[in-house]
């Protein structure tokens, strides 16, 4: 089941974030629940701007993505740009991801979005993840490159 984001997702789609954030780069970052449970409601309280989107089998998320739109810092055009896009471990190479993003793309299209722009930031399978975006229409047009600071 693909569906829009609901109060009643969010305490699982916290704990589903908990485990990419134990997976990915930002392991050794500090994840904060109550953080992550203010956005969620963010998100489903203002759904011109942002969007929340969740895949469940059965009773279990299994995957997520999250988005919102923002007017280019140089002009009036919108971007679409993802907060987080996750699929469990086990669901990986499924349709799951693509569907997700599927539904991504349309919300973006119905707002008027004038591109979408996808962030490899986690370090988890990227090659996987960038030959999927590939194939599904997007331009590999960038990087992020990163450096850890020391905590003062």
């Amino acid at each position: 089941v693909y569906r829009p984001m609901e109060d009643t997702d969010i305490s699982v789609m916290i704990e589903l974030g908990a485990q990419m954030h134990a997976e990915s780069a930002y392991r050794d970052l500090n994840y904060n629940r109550e953080k992550c449970e203010a956005l969620c409601i963010k998100y489903i309280l203002n759904p011109k701007w942002f969007f929340g989107y969740c895949a469940y089998e059965g009773d279990e998320l299994i995957g997520m993505i999250m988005g919102h739109l923002v007017p280019y810092y140089f002009g009036n055009d919108l971007l679409a740009s993802d907060t987080v896009w996750y699929v469990r471990k086990d669901r990986r190479g499924s349709m799951v991801g693509i569907r997700l993003l599927n539904a991504f793309r349309d919300w973006a299209k119905e707002r008027g979005a004038s591109e979408i722009c996808i962030g490899v930031s986690s370090a988890l399978n990227l090659d996987r993840t960038h030959k999927l975006l590939s194939r599904v229409g997007f331009d590999h047009v960038g990087g992020i490159f990163k450096e850890a600071l020391t905590k003062c």
